[in-house]
């Protein structure tokens, strides 16, 4: 093709058609930069395909990720927390409604009390998405929500929920032992095992079980404020992903 305009111009100028050879000139000159344009075109219409599939993958891999965190919650840390509060509600009601309880009962009770929770999140396609460079989200708005969530929202929601268990673990620990020991149990058919009994008498006046009951009861208002807090901040996220997904 080259050699085929190379000719062209050449009988234009053995024969004098300057002029011609001119406009000729020209001519082959827009053709190349059309062609340059075209080329480039179709280079920036592959780059952004190849960034808008590489888009849709990581907000795939995000969803997936949401999903999974909020069955996890669903499947173990919500009963939890519902076992917690209902040994927290049945020995409230003993505690100021009735006043006496049978030891078995009491110990059944405060089992429940006991259930902690450790918040967490998958921060793996986050991280994933940052090596990438968050640019590669098109939406302004589910990029902001999206770097907010991971860089700030959930990461302070499991710090605090997380630290006020363990600055009261060691409190906790120590006040039980007050009112709390070890016991052997031989069942007739063998089985052994070791359980909790009481050390003292009237346990629902014991202050230490009372400073206890109380931790709990402020460590379970703390759990289920952060869970809600990092549900809602997961689901709205996951909204917008399915959003931006189905455009």
């Amino acid at each position: 093709m080259i050699k085929f305009f190379r000719k062209i111009r050449q009988n234009l100028l053995s024969e004098g058609k300057t002029g011609k050879y001119l406009k000729y000139a020209i001519g082959e000159i827009v053709l190349v930069v059309i062609g340059i344009l075209i080329a480039l075109q179709i280079n920036n219409w592959n780059e952004g395909r190849k960034a808008n599939k590489k888009e849709q993958l990581i907000l795939k891999e995000l969803r997936n990720s949401i999903n999974s965190d909020l069955k996890a919650y669903e499947d173990f840390l919500i009963p939890r927390l519902e076992r917690k509060k209902s040994g927290l509600d049945s020995l409230q009601n003993y505690i100021f409604d009735k006043g006496i309880i049978p030891d078995s009962l009491f110990l059944d009770f405060y089992t429940k009390l006991g259930q902690d929770v450790f918040m967490r999140f998958d921060s793996g396609p986050f991280e994933a998405l940052k090596s990438n460079g968050l640019d590669i989200i098109s939406n302004d708005s589910l990029r902001t929500a999206i770097n907010n969530a991971y860089t700030a929202e959930l990461p302070i929601y499991t710090f605090f929920s997380n630290d006020f268990y363990n600055q009261n673990k060691s409190e906790i620990s120590e006040l039980q032992h007050k009112f709390l020991k070890l016991k052997r149990v031989v069942h007739e058919d063998g089985r052994k095992h070791i359980h909790f009994d009481l050390k003292v008498d009237d346990i629902l006046n014991n202050q230490d079980f009372l400073w206890v009951f109380d931790l709990e009861r402020q460590k379970y208002q703390e759990f289920n404020s952060r869970l809600k807090q990092i549900k809602t901040t997961l689901s709205e996220l996951k909204i917008m992903i399915e959003g931006q997904l189905e455009e």
